[in-house]
């Protein structure tokens, strides 16, 4: 079934062209064209991609009228950019949103405004598209792999990027961030308060590293216990950056990360004296899983990470971007107790001290990394956001798409449909119930009622219309072989709500008003016609 006004449309031909340039061969990244004739908006460009006209809202115009700039590339064997005389009397306005675009993907970077984006196991803050101007959440569009992604599962605006950017997965997954570049500070929303043990803390650089510097002996690192370091019954990643004394001797085990409720509950983080490796142990209900693997020498960078997906039960282990272990894991009772980094901390006294330099710790409720091998995180100061789980983290499918909507704008654009051309003179209405009425043999009136629902008649008029749009009312009112065929009419057109189905009654009446020349752009029409409800 056809609908009007939609369906009511004016061929392109209805508008001199003024000029024509053609490519071949435009390819899969070239989104900006060269016009034939300077133009003042995207009304006055008619595009052709393989003999297929696009919709002006496709491609918008730039550099001050000279070039059309497509949303997507048009990939076209051959793009075709006309030029047409639009006349005042169809150059109406309109609110439009203005549309920008931002892919991303896991095997190419994306460059906005400098700065290089990659989808990987750490990045989880992305620009939004150059030039971009929103004011919240509601002027975003966020894609992942092709899924619209609600609002909840990013978040704006970025932590690092500000309203220029996202972050993917929510901030708050994070329950610990501690970048000890110059103070022992908790960057998570959590912002537990950390302590230094043992003296007063210390920093030290290596390159662009920065750290905290513990001695070995009794130096460590405090915070309060939480529940947000039970790691137990949920879905968690542990992930730090440290660097060994060049001079440990790895005979002991040192401890980067550990918490401790009792004999029976608890977990550790920790470098492994007797096969100079990473291991992680976690206790519950005297249950005990661990995980051993990577290399742990001395006077080196070690990005090391712990990650569990309560989902699947695999808990694993990575060592500098590499997954070195892995093991089944069931989470269930929750873990107390306070959390040490650099020490291993029990109820009584602290132990297995780390001898050398701790840049970073971060713990999250979420499993960040699952995959053999994960992007690198080549410095401590990679770790520049806080959110939950980055693209990286689920597959290397994976892509991300950013569409941003700017303030309203006012543009103006050829008539193509009389969707939005409402009738100028006013609307007359009237509803009537179908009822027979018939005289009896004794003379009294009967009535039948014939239809428990009114219908609905209106009669429209469009006056000083040009001949494009008197056509478009002309066609659609033959291929609908006047009344003979109905149609869907949205009452929306006539400031109502609603949809109904519809039929011309009686003829279409034209009357031509006054003539400027011989094209039908140059002349202009009353046109006026009836529309009766039906119940088909």
């Amino acid at each position: 079934m056809a609908t009007y006004p939609t369906d009511a449309t004016a061929p392109i031909t209805a508008f001199p062209v003024t000029s024509t340039v053609t490519f071949s061969s435009t390819g899969a990244v070239a989104t900006v064209f060269n016009l034939a004739t300077s133009v003042t908006h995207a009304g006055e460009v008619a595009a052709f991609i393989d003999g297929v006209l696009q919709q002006t809202t496709s491609y918008s115009i730039s550099n001050s009228g000279a070039t059309a700039t497509f949303l997507s590339p048009p990939n076209a064997s051959n793009l075709t950019l006309q030029t047409v005389s639009v006349p005042p009397a169809l150059k109406r306005l309109r609110a439009t949103y203005s549309s920008l675009s931002a892919e991303y993907s896991n095997t190419a970077a994306t460059v906005i405004n400098g700065n290089s984006y990659l989808i990987n196991a750490h990045q989880t803050a992305f620009a939004l598209p150059g030039s971009a101007n929103i004011v919240s959440s509601s002027d975003l569009q966020v894609y992942l792999s092709g899924v619209y992604q609600h609002s909840d599962a990013y978040t704006y605006p970025s932590v690092t990027l500000g309203v220029n950017g996202i972050d993917i997965a929510d901030n708050a997954a994070t329950k610990l961030l501690t970048n000890f570049f110059s103070a022992l500070t908790d960057e998570s929303d959590s912002a537990h308060t950390v302590t230094f043990v043992g003296g007063t803390a210390a920093y030290a650089t290596f390159g662009a590293d920065k750290y905290v510097t513990l001695d070995g002996t009794n130096d460590y690192l405090q915070i309060p216990s939480s529940d947000d370091f039970n790691v137990n019954d949920r879905s968690f990643t542990l992930d730090t950056w440290v660097r060994p004394d060049t001079g440990t001797s790895m005979t002991s085990n040192q401890t980067l990360f550990a918490r401790h409720d009792d004999a029976t509950n608890n977990y550790n983080l920790r470098l492994v004296g007797a096969n100079s490796n990473v291991g992680f142990v976690i206790n519950r209900l005297g249950g005990v899983t661990e995980l051993y693997g990577g290399n742990a020498n001395g006077g080196s960078n070690y990005h090391v990470a712990v990650s569990y997906d309560a989902t699947t039960n695999n808990l694993r282990l990575y060592v500098n971007n590499v997954k070195v272990a892995h093991k089944n894991y069931v989470a269930a009772t929750a873990t107390g107790g306070n959390v040490s980094i650099g020490a291993n901390s029990n109820t009584t006294t602290a132990g297995e001290f780390f001898n050398g330099g701790i840049s970073f710790v971060r713990l999250a409720h979420v499993a960040r990394y699952r995959t053999a091998t994960i992007q690198p995180i080549t410095s401590s100061n990679a770790l520049s956001v806080q959110s939950g789980a980055p693209l990286g983290a689920e597959t290397s499918a994976d892509t991300l798409t950013i569409r941003s909507f700017t303030a309203t704008v006012d543009t103006s654009d050829r008539f193509t449909s009389m969707a939005d051309r409402k009738p100028d003179k006013g609307i007359s209405s009237s509803r009537a119930f179908d009822v027979n009425t018939f005289a009896s043999q004794a003379g009294y009136e009967k009535r039948r009622l014939r239809s428990r629902r009114s219908k609905r008649s209106y009669d429209l008029k469009y006056s000083s219309i040009t001949g494009v749009e008197k056509t478009a009312i002309e066609n659609f009112y033959n291929s609908r072989s006047g009344e003979f065929e109905s149609f869907s009419f949205d009452l929306a057109h006539l400031n109502e709500t609603g949809t109904i189905t519809a039929r011309f009654q009686g003829p279409l009446s034209i009357e031509q008003t006054y003539s400027t020349g011989a094209r039908l752009i140059d002349n202009f029409y009353t046109v006026s016609f009836n529309l009766q409800e039906v119940f088909d």
